[in-house]
């Protein structure tokens, strides 16, 4: 394998498929960088810790075809440090790699046989749907953050991806808290999911797709879909500047969510979103990591009204640091509730609601309460349970 291509294009390649690269497999060529050469003229980067896989195309001048599995930390360290120009890869038939940079620089890397590397096996698509990647972006981030870090319930883990009359619902759970959000698709798209669908996900497999993905107009994403794999195509339409992102199913049966999601609610309280982060960011300054609780109580100026000015007040007391206490002006509907929450819980959520308001439905201090943004036109909840105090 010889090909020249610029240092600006692999950089940008290595920096795509690296994502995939973890240091939880013991074996060393997993951490590494598939390069090789293929028909359409191109070389091909693909990495995999075979639970997700990453690859991409970049331009280069091909002058002889083969294929190699180089070291990614190296190899993305000595690339980066090259000046902008054109950078030769020769791989002799020991897998040794020789790398030149215009005749003045030269370094040998020991590489490993491709033929030891296994890629993701071909996908036998059975449903496909496409959208927009600043859409899924954004998704992904609101419901993420909700997903469980215990191994041992590894359905709870992962994010579920499933299609609905609506469109695409996308959850996750750590079994204390929800977050729930609804892709709405037009008929066109909704025309092109074959199949109904309903997958799990790993966590990292979308966490490291959300890098991948741009907040700008125009681009699309692609989601295929089969009984063990899913890929993600980011531009799909550019097939020859596409990257891809493949990943693992995690089987298991995910909860039945929409059980759990109250109808009605005794409590509103209507918060400005700005105010209601800064003050619980204050607060949380004297919140114990072992204990982690903020006390919240509504309190009305105007009972009789249907929805009256107030305040909802949050308490933290630790013993060995001290007491906080903050006042937040709000709009309030219904009965007075005094409830504790996981502050760290209510901290996740405000940290991605972007919208002026935002809302905080209870039924009772012991009830799952939800959050929503001020706008229904969101699509999105985020139910978590209380805690109980004394």
């Amino acid at each position: 394998m010889k090909v020249i291509c610029s240092q600006k294009s692999l950089v940008n390649g290595i920096q795509t498929v690296q994502k995939a690269i973890s240091s939880k497999i013991g074996l060393p060529i997993y951490n590494g960088i598939l390069l090789e050469v293929t028909e359409n003229q191109k070389v091909h980067l693909f990495s995999t810790d075979l639970e997700i896989g990453i690859d991409c195309y970049i331009p280069a001048q091909i002058i002889e075809h083969g294929s190699v599995v180089i070291p990614n930390k190296i190899f993305g360290d000595l690339i980066r440090k090259f000046p902008e120009g054109n950078i030769e890869i020769e791989i002799n038939e020991n897998n040794v790699v020789h790398i030149k940079e215009e005749d003045s620089s030269q370094y040998k890397i020991l590489g490993f046989s491709a033929e030891e590397f296994s890629p993701f096996p071909d996908i036998q698509i059975k449903t496909k749907v496409r959208l927009s990647q600043k859409v899924f972006r954004d998704s992904i981030q609101e419901v993420l953050f909700a997903s469980s870090r215990d191994e041992n319930r590894s359905f709870l883990t992962g994010v579920l991806i499933k299609s609905v009359e609506k469109g695409i619902e996308i959850a996750a759970t750590d079994s204390h808290r929800l977050a729930l959000k609804t892709i709405l698709l037009s008929g066109r798209d909704k025309s092109k999911i074959e199949n109904q669908f309903e997958v799990i996900l790993p966590n990292r497999a979308l966490s490291e797709l959300f890098k991948l993905l741009t907040s700008e107009e125009n681009h699309t994403i692609e989601i295929g879909i089969e009984e063990k794999q899913v890929v993600f195509i980011l531009d799909p339409e550019e097939e020859q500047n596409r990257i891809r992102l493949f990943s693992r199913i995690i089987e298991g049966q995910f909860p039945d969510y929409h059980q759990i999601i109250p109808n009605q609610f005794k409590t509103v309280i209507k918060l400005d979103t700005d105010e209601f982060r800064q003050r619980m960011e204050r607060i949380t300054l004297f919140v114990k990591e072992d204990l982690n609780t903020v006390k919240m109580e509504s309190h009305s100026y105007d009972q009789q009204k249907s929805e009256s000015r107030g305040e909802l007040i949050l308490h933290v007391s630790t013993p060995d640091i001290g007491d906080a206490y903050e006042q937040i002006p709000c709009l309030l509907t219904g009965e007075y509730v005094e409830i504790a929450f996981n502050s760290r819980y209510v901290m996740d959520v405000l940290r991605i609601i972007n919208t002026e308001h935002i809302e905080v439905r209870l039924n009772g201090s012991l009830n799952p309460a939800m959050i929503i943004p001020n706008q229904s036109k969101e699509n999105y909840c985020y139910v978590l349970m209380p805690v109980r105090v004394d």
